[in-house]
């Protein structure tokens, strides 16, 4: 309105002169055209006085001169009223910035009242004065900006050594904790001791927060230029949160692109982790439970520049379906102290530090903590920062493959079933079968190597089926949750490990490396110790058929048959192994009977037709195969094969079959086996746990089912090691330790608190260990009482 006043003020003005300028003009040249005639006149009559003629070349130079004048004020209106945009456009910039000052002043609280006052006096002051003013405050607002600068400093000084002061005692507090909750405490002692520690902990989570942003605000935070690896470094630390998620039930995923996994980056990785840490702490704090958490690291397509460069720019992003965050509050949660609400820190708690912190360190790192947040739906935070690439390790390389995943249709969209995928297809050398309908799987024909099954939807019946169904010829791997790991205890026996969520790209990798040292493990000389009573073996000069279309059970058996001096070809189903039994001729066929093109039950048929209707002499069909219910020996035995061999494959049952259909023709002189192990356990249950673990690692394992059988299988020595609880009564487990002692056998005691066992029942065993251990070290004390069997042998 202002601005519009004076633009007609200012316009009526230039009409003005203009009209006026131009009129005078006008009157001055008439009076001027009339003045001309009235000299001419004079000039031509020759009898006006010299003196009126003077007068009139007067008035005629009046006129030029009036003339001239009206004529220069009518061009420079004509140029005022050209340039009046100009004119007004520079008011308008002094009037703004004056006001942006006053503004500025008016924000410090301890000028309000000058800055009204400041308000009043310059409609009453001229330019000059209203300079000096301006000049006055601003050097008041200096001054005061230096005592407020200088009091922060004092403030983060001041939080510097008190945070420090306080972490001292506050980690002697921890660590004394920690040896309080290793001594013997009842129940309620153990959870004074687990309250203390905890709020210990906090206590120095949050001093620790409060130091940081000291250091931030006084300017004194270094960042660090050092190696690190982006799988490494971040993979371990976002899965410490998994566990709390998985308390509430949280689906909690995580996604690293597989190309980090062999780059080396410059950069702060801790302080890049410590934003992670703060970020995945709230995702996991302010979702509630069976809500959604997806974390991704990935690489952002790279530019031009940072290609020449040899830069690498990643994305980091944490995105959870909690409570969200209003539009008007996004701007507060980056403020120190502060929350969303006040009601968030009364129901969740916490100082509202951590992403203020994360802010300042985001920025530090060169770039910027973006939010988006919808009340209700969730909230996602993400940086995008640059790295120097330093250097790329060769990627690598696996065997060819082929791996299934079974994936219901519940869990089909989840993360980590898509995730699981994404990264075993990193690989070019593994082709992926997918299934997502449990009775497609169950019937399928295709072989693969390795099933994947994500368990964490399926009822128990149809798990156990499905790996009933291919325990004997793939290795299986099940994918669940943490709070789930207690469903599939049971089945530990029968499949190869499991991969907890979240799904990384270093488990999924470590996963298929194990596979593959299983398989060479499995065709090791070690997985069968044989000590024959002659040089020359009692099979030599035998040879085999082994039909299987799994390539896992083909070099098993055909290794186990080489290790007693069997030669053997091999056929991948039915139809191969008719044909080649018409060309050649074997002393035996193991025949397996789930097959694609022929089965082993249908091979069998046309195998006996074949020699019947030649007159050939029949070969001993034995059928090897998973299935192991009551009845399928006399199914098979009915259909023309001549015995029955399940999976996995032991040697004692082959040599029954092969002194059954291949005796000895130089006597029936018999091979001494010697065990790796006699196992005995107090439950069943561990029994069946341990066993099947120390056979997975390739040693031979007997279990004694109770006290007696112990003691027998002492006796007998022919164990290299022996593993067993110790026995409630004393008077056994004194008998026992007598009879170990005699025998001279490597023994490792399992105990329920090593710290209560005498020094001199340690000196009686070779190794004493808590019941409650990890398998690791079981693996580590085996392979040493090996060595020490090994050892002591060659000795005697």
């Amino acid at each position: 309105m202002k601005k519009s006043k004076m633009a007609i003020a200012m316009l009526i003005t230039y009409i003005l002169l203009m009209i006026g300028s131009s009129y005078a003009l006008y009157a001055s040249y008439i009076r001027h055209g009339d003045l001309s005639n009235r000299v001419e006149q004079t000039l031509m009559e020759g009898g006006s006085s010299q003196v009126i003629f003077g007068e009139l070349k007067k008035h005629l130079l009046e006129e030029k001169m009036v003339m001239s004048a009206s004529f220069l004020i009518l061009i420079l209106s004509m140029f005022l009223l050209n340039r009046k945009e100009y004119l007004l456009k520079s008011m308008e910039r002094e009037d703004k910035s004056l006001q942006k000052l006053l503004l500025e002043i008016r924000n410090y609280s301890e000028f309000k009242n000058r800055a009204e006052e400041f308000k009043e006096s310059i409609q009453h002051k001229n330019t000059s004065e209203l300079h000096l003013l301006i000049s006055e405050m601003i050097e008041e607002i200096y001054e005061m900006k230096e005592l407020a600068d200088e009091a922060n400093r004092t403030k983060s000084l001041f939080l510097a050594n008190m945070s420090h002061e306080i972490r001292t005692p506050l980690n002697g507090i921890v660590g004394f904790t920690k040896i309080l909750n290793s001594t013997n405490l009842d129940n309620e002692q153990e959870e004074f001791v687990q309250v203390i520690r905890k709020s210990s902990e906090d206590l120095i989570s949050i001093v620790n927060d409060i130091l940081d942003i000291s250091k931030m605000e006084s300017g004194n935070i270094e960042l660090e230029e050092a190696s690190f690896s982006p799988i490494e470094e971040f993979e371990n630390v976002i899965e410490t949160y998994a566990v709390n998620a998985s308390k509430k039930e949280i689906d909690f995923s995580l996604w690293i692109d597989p190309i980090l996994s062999y780059q080396t980056l410059r950069g702060d990785a801790t302080k890049i982790k410590q934003v992670l840490v703060n970020l995945i702490s709230n995702a996991v704090k302010f979702t509630d439970k069976n809500g959604k958490i997806d974390i991704r690291i990935d690489r952002v397509e790279p530019q031009k520049s940072l290609i020449n460069s040899k830069k690498e720019a990643i994305n980091f992003s944490v995105k959870d379906t909690g409570i969200g965050i209003s539009e008007e509050q996004k701007d507060k949660v980056f403020e120190v102290f502060t929350q969303a609400d006040s009601s968030t820190s009364r129901k969740y708690g916490g100082t509202g530090l951590g992403l203020a912190i994360s802010s300042k360190l985001v920025n530090l790192l060169g770039g910027a903590l973006i939010l988006h947040s919808e009340v209700g739906q969730g909230s996602t935070f993400s940086f995008t920062l640059e790295f120097p690439i330093e250097s790329m390790d060769k990627k690598v390389n696996f065997d060819a493959h082929r791996i299934a995943i079974f994936s219901p249709k519940e869990i089909e969209m989840k993360h980590s079933n898509r995730y699981l995928e994404d990264y075993l297809t990193s690989y070019k050398e593994i082709s992926i079968v997918r299934f997502n309908d449990h009775k497609a799987c169950l019937n399928n024909k295709i072989p693969f190597d390795v099933l994947y099954i994500h368990c964490s939807h399926i009822k128990k019946d149809r798990l156990t089926q499905l790996i009933d169904r291919y325990h004997h010829q793939t290795q299986i791997i099940l994918v669940t949750q943490l709070h789930q790991r207690d469903v599939v205890a049971d089945l530990s026996t029968k499949f190869t490990s499991v991969l907890y969520e979240p799904i990384t790209f270093s488990k999924v990798e470590k996963s298929v490396k194990n596979i593959l040292e299983k398989e060479r493990e499995q065709f090791k000389s070690k997985e069968i110790k044989i000590e024959k009573s002659r040089e020359e073996s009692d099979y030599n000069g035998i040879k085999s058929l082994v039909v299987d279309d799994n390539i896992i059970n083909q070099k098993m058996i055909v290794h186990t048959l080489k290790g007693l001096g069997i030669e053997s070809d091999v056929a991948e189903n039915g139809k191969i192994a008719f044909e080649m039994r018409i060309k050649n001729t074997y002393d035996i066929i193991f025949m397996d009977i789930q097959m694609p093109v022929m089965n082993g039950v249908d091979a069998t048929h046309a195998i006996l037709e074949y020699e019947e209707e030649n007159g050939l002499k029949h070969i001993p069909i034995v059928a090897v195969t998973a299935n192991a219910l009551k009845g399928d020996r006399e199914r098979f035995l009915a259909e023309g094969l001549d015995d029955y061999v399940s999976k996995p494959i032991q040697l004692n049952k082959f040599i029954e079959v092969l002194d059954k259909f291949c005796p000895n023709e130089r006597g029936e002189k018999k091979m001494v086996i010697n065990k790796d192990i006699l196992l005995f356990k107090e439950t069943m249950m561990e029994s069946k746990i341990i066993g099947a673990i120390l056979e997975k690692m390739g040693y031979s394992v007997d279990t004694a089912k109770d006290i007696e059988e112990l003691k027998q299988g002492i006796n007998r020595g022919v164990y290299r090691s022996i593993l067993l609880d110790r026995v409630r009564s004393d008077i056994e487990y004194s008998s026992l330790t007598k009879q170990i002692t005699l025998q001279k056998i490597p023994t490792l005691l399992f105990v329920e608190n090593k710290n209560k066992v005498s020094t001199s029942e340690l000196e009686k065993y070779t190794y004493v260990a808590n019941k409650v251990t990890d398998y690791a070290y079981i693996k580590e004390k085996v392979d040493s009482m090996m060595e020490l069997n090994t050892l002591n042998t060659a000795v005697a």
